[in-house]
Parts: structure tokens; C-alpha cells; sequence
């Protein structure tokens, strides 16, 4: 069924948002479905959980920015040199957490990060560097409590030289198995206790040549009698890949598995580059994993400029020519370079003509400085492409969708679609089109500039500038599953009249969803009477204990609303219950601190 809301403004024409950009003839129509994401480093500080300014208030700058530049996924740095941002019983802290007291963290900065991102409607990908294990300075922890692998295991550890910067850099060597299992347990620490959209992998590889104690190495681990130095290194690299794979699919199928290779495949693909390729100088065969079916996406990364070799527009045509098992493709590009940063537009058109999925951007300090950083190429919100050979069932209409027309404002608030899955999370997607506009829901839907918000939460507000009033307006909302999966459609009608009186008579009780929803510190909660009658609405624990008592006396008729704060209460699942007369209604909201 398709729910379809329409709504009248008071007066005027809104003209704003509703039609595309004008673009140059020759650039690519801007998709409606792509993955358009940033690194977030903490190594090199995008975000620190120290400092000012406070880490809550930095990250929530970072969302802000990323949403209004048109993204829909960031890859957060979660591990960075054997460390990790979130508590862990396998990692120490990252130093990044760690105030100049030496105290440590009482917070979970890695779940306010999910948390964030979802309520946006955004991904969260946990970037983990995997074999660039050590800062080989202070920053690696000593301390008996929280002491770094490269003091627990120094057998693990390989050493070389950096020929760029002569400096000695610490890497786990993947050729022993115990090594390869610790960090495999660590992968699995992290999927198992957050809700991660997907996990992705850095650093996946050999330093470049390998180690000069490989050989011996071989001679001790080499189960497989391999008998190529070059093949048993990328054996040991297959194998971790394997490994993860496995534990993912046994524990939390959903969660996708993402790498970001060398850009240079091999010598035949790098358009004349001869300094470093992931698959000779790497020994990284992202391309094997893929058609293996071990990874879900793959963003080489391809840091170079159009037109002069290593010329990128090659490189991506090279990776998308030689895509495995349908796997995605996420181009990732260096704006950090400033040739990269002016023509990122013209990238972003590459890799569209191409068959790119999406892009990846490194990093986020690099696309913060301004808002036309993409010259225009993310104006329309996309949805991130479902993956075919994951789950593509498809989720229910949204429950109870209903609109409220207000003064240059119209909130809308929905229920959850049934599913039977208990692991089932949701995405919406927010549509607005002209009244006039009498095409079916379902193709309108198909056009990515009627798309004006995705969202986590069960509400939306879409705001409006005076002078923007007067026509009449569709609003259609769908559910996306955890693989984007876009779900049934439903219709319902509010007309407002003018700014003075009620959108719509009040007919009938109604509570409304409270918005925002989850929410942190408070929340706002609406409801109609028909008549005039005593109301009360209180909140209650899940084990029925009251906890706010919100209005206790008689009201109007017409539309009421009344903001609780949470105060001092416990984060979790709360109940919200009007009663008036004969009538009594109930609905959940979660409080998240």
C-alpha cells in the first residue's frame, strides 16, 4: 500500500529542492544509489577523544558536515596501531583517548559514534589497520595493565626500514599463525559487541618486500609445503582474510567486510608506475579475496590525478575491468592533495562513467574546508547500494505514518515495519514531491532529487523559509533494511489552511511518536483531544514503574505537546501512556546517553 502524505502552505510558491542541479551536458546523472564516505583518521587526528573541543561536540561537527556534503557512511578509525578508541579486554587504549593524567577512559566513544551515525541515517564502517601494528615511540602502551603487543609478543613483530623517511616502522608479521589468530580475535571482539555496519580493513598486506626474516619464517610455518616465498606471503594474507570471513558469517552474517588496497594492482595495471603494487611489492590479492566471496567491497586507493600517468581514470578503469564475483567498488581518492582536492569533482564523474559503487575520501580534514568541495556532484542524497548476494528481502511499509503541518514546518513520525528478524535494523528514506505531481509512489521514488532525508530515527522534520509557502505537497517514506534494501510505500492525507488555526479538526484521540526519537537529553511528546477532557500522560520504566508524571488536568480540544527531559534516568526503552476520558494510548521511545 502506498502512504502518500500531502500538505498546503499558508501562501507562495516553493520553488526550492525540488528539481536538479544543472549540470555541464557531459557529466554523469548523479545516481540514486552510490556509497559516498570519508576516513575518519585518529591518528592523525580528525577526531581524539581528548581536547577541545570536547570529543562529543567534535564528532557531531564531523556527522554535521559529512550529512550537508551529501555523504551516507563514515569510515571511522577505531584501531589504529594495535590500539583501539573502545574499551577492549584484548587492546590497550589508543593514546588518542587518553588525557595528559594518564586516566582512562569511562566512556565508550566508538558507541557514540554509532550511535550518531545511525540516528542520521548514516553507516558506521570501523576502519582497523591490521598489520601496521606500532607507533614505535611512547604513544605504544608499556604499562602492565594495558601493555601493547609489541611487548607481549615481540616474536610476533617485524621490522623495516621506511625509505621515505628512514624511519623504522613496527609491523605484525602475518606469517606466524599465533599472530594471525590474535588479531582475528580482536576482529571478533569488535563485531561481536557493537553494532557495526561493516568492518574495514588497512593496512592488509606485507611492508613493502616483505621481511628479511621471512624465509626463515617460511621454513618454521608452511603447513601447505608452498614453495614461492612470494606465493607463501600472500598465502598468510589469504588466510586472515578466510579466518575473518568465517567468524563474521557464523556470528553476524549482516555485517559487511570492506578492504582498502594499494591502488596499483600489479605492474600491468599501474599505467607505468613501478614503485609499489599490492599484489608483487604487497603481497595483497585483494582481487582473490573478492572472488573468493570473502569481501563485500573493495576502495583501492587511487591517489592520483586525470591525464598524467599514473593517470587515475586508468587505474579505475583497471579495477572495474577486473572486478571478481560482482564485488563493489568504492574508489578512494586524496583530496588531501591539493592537484586531487580541485578536480575531485571530475574524479567523482570518472568513477560514475566507469562503474564505480561509490567513492571513499581521504580524509576528513582534507574535504572540511569548504562546502562546494564537490562542486555539486552529491546535491542529491543518495542511498548506499544494496549488495545482491546478501540479504534482499524486503522490508514491510512503515507502521502509522502520519504528518503534522505547522507553521513553515512539517513533522512527520512513523513506526517500525514488522519483521520477524530480532537482529532487523532500519534506515528511512524521506521523499517530498509536488501535489501535482500524480505519478505512482513507486517512480517517483526512482528519482534521487525528490529524496530529502535518510534518517535512523522514526521522525523527520522538513523545515521551510518564509516566502515558501502555498503549494501542496507528497511525502513518502520507506524503510532500507541493514543491506539498503528499499522497502513498501503507504499513503495518508493532511491539508493545512492557514497559520492561525489547526492543519486538520480533530476527529478522534491521538498520541503521537515523540520526537526526536532515540533521544538525548529530551524529547518533545504531541497529541490531539477532540474534545475537551481531562488528560493525563506519564512515563514508565519497562517494568512499569512511573518515572514522570508529564500532565495531570483538563486541556482543550486541538493539538497539545509537552517536552520531557530525562534527566537522571537510566539509558534504555521508555513507555509513554495518555489517558482521557475512555481513551488510553501507548508508545515506546528510547533514551540514549
Amino acid at each position: 500500500m502506498n502512504r502518500i502524505i500531502s500538505v498546503i502552505f499558508l501562501s507562495g510558491l516553493l520553488m526550492a529542492g525540488l528539481s536538479l542541479r544543472t549540470t555541464a551536458a557531459e557529466r554523469p546523472e548523479i545516481p540514486k544509489h552510490e556509497f559516498r564516505s570519508v576516513w575518519v583518521a585518529t591518528v592523525v587526528a580528525d577526531w581524539t577523544g581528548v581536547g577541545w573541543p570536547p570529543p562529543e561536540d567534535m564528532m557531531n561537527n564531523i556527522l554535521n558536515r559529512a550529512e550537508r556534503l551529501g555523504l551516507n557512511a563514515i569510515v571511522l578509525q577505531v584501531v589504529g596501531r594495535g590500539d583501539a578508541i573502545y574499551p577492549s579486554e584484548r587492546l590497550p587504549w589508543s593514546h588518542v583517548m587518553i588525557p595528559p593524567s594518564g586516566a582512562y577512559p569511562d566512556w565508550d566513544a566508538l558507541q557514540m559514534w554509532i550511535d550518531a551515525t545511525h540516528a542520521r541515517g548514516m553507516e558506521l564502517h570501523a576502519w582497523f589497520n591490521v598489520n601496521m601494528i606500532a607507533y614505535g615511540s611512547t604513544r605504544d602502551s608499556d604499562r602492565e595493565d594495558q601493555l601493547h603487543v609489541k611487548y607481549s609478543n615481540p616474536e610476533w613483530m617485524a621490522y623495516n626500514i621506511d625509505g621515505g623517511d628512514s624511519v623504522m616502522t613496527t609491523w605484525l608479521n602475518p606469517g606466524h599463525p599465533e599472530a594471525r589468530a590474535w588479531q582475528v580475535g580482536n576482529v571478533m571482539e569488535l563485531v561481536e559487541n557493537y553494532d557495526i555496519d561493516a568492518i574495514h580493513f588497512d593496512y592488509i598486506r606485507y611492508d613493502n618486500g616483505g621481511f628479511n626474516t621471512d624465509m626463515a619464517t617460511m621454513q618454521i610455518y608452511n603447513e601447505d609445503n608452498i614453495g614461492n616465498l612470494a606465493d607463501w606471503r600472500r598465502h598468510n594474507i589469504n588466510t586472515f582474510v578466510k579466518e575473518v570471513y568465517e567468524g563474521i558469517q557464523e556470528r553476524k552474517p549482516w555485517v559487511k567486510i570492506g578492504v582498502a588496497p594499494v591502488g596499483h594492482y600489479n605492474p600491468q595495471s599501474a599505467d607505468g608506475w613501478a614503485g609499489f603494487w599490492g599484489y608483487n611489492s604487497a603481497y595483497q590479492d585483494s582481487r582473490h579475496w573478492a572472488e573468493q566471496g570473502h569481501v563485500d567491497y573493495i576502495a583501492p586507493q587511487i591517489y592520483w590525478t586525470i591525464g598524467t600517468p599514473p593517470r587515475f581514470e586508468y587505474i579505475v578503469g583497471d579495477w572495474v575491468q577486473n572486478r571478481k564475483n560482482d564485488r563493489h567498488l568504492y574508489i578512494g581518492t586524496n583530496p588531501a592533495n591539493d592537484d586531487v582536492r580541485r578536480e575531485i569533482g571530475n574524479q567523482i564523474d570518472t568513477t560514475r562513467s566507469r562503474g564505480a559503487e561509490g567513492q571513499l575520501h581521504f580524509r576528513y580534514r582534507s574535504i572540511s574546508q569548504s562546502w562546494s568541495v564537490f562542486s555539486g556532484r552529491y546535491d542529491n542524497k543518495a542511498i548506499i547500494p544494496a549488495m545482491p548476494w546478501r540479504s534482499m528481502a524486503v522490508p514491510g511499509a512503515v507502521q502509522d505514518l502520519v504528518a503534522y503541518p505547522g507553521n513553515l514546518e512539517v513533522q512527520l513520525s512513523w513506526g517500525k515495519p514488522q519483521s520477524r528478524d530480532e537482529d532487523a535494523r532500519f534506515r528511512y528514506a524521506v521523499y517530498r514531491v509536488d501535489a501535482q505531481d500524480q505519478r505512482p509512489a513507486s517512480e517517483i521514488i526512482e528519482d534521487a532529487s525528490f529524496l530529502v532525508a535518510l534518517t535512523g530515527l522514526t521522525s523527520f522534520i522538513d523545515e521551510f523559509e518564509t516566502g515558501q509557502q502555498g503549494n501542496e505537497y507528497r511525502y513518502i517514506v520507506t524503510a532500507l533494511s541493514r543491506n539498503n534494501v528499499e522497502g513498501e510505500l503507504s499513503e495518508q492525507q493532511v491539508v493545512v489552511t492557514s497559520a492561525g488555526e489547526e492543519p486538520m479538526l480533530a476527529t478522534e484521540f491521538e498520541l503521537r511518536q515523540n520526537y526526536p526519537n532515540p533521544f538525548n537529553p529530551e524529547t518533545t511528546i504531541s497529541f490531539r483531544l477532540p474534545e475537551a477532557n481531562h488528560a493525563r500522560l506519564a512515563v514508565y520504566d519497562v517494568t512499569g514503574r512511573e518515572v514522570a508524571v508529564l500532565v495531570n488536568g483538563t486541556l482543550p480540544s486541538g493539538s497539545h505537546s509537552v517536552t520531557f527531559e530525562a534527566g537522571s534516568i537510566a539509558t534504555g526503552v521508555y513507555i509513554y501512556r495518555l489517558q482521557a476520558g475512555d481513551f488510553t494510548q501507548s508508545r515506546k521511545m528510547l533514551f540514549s546517553k
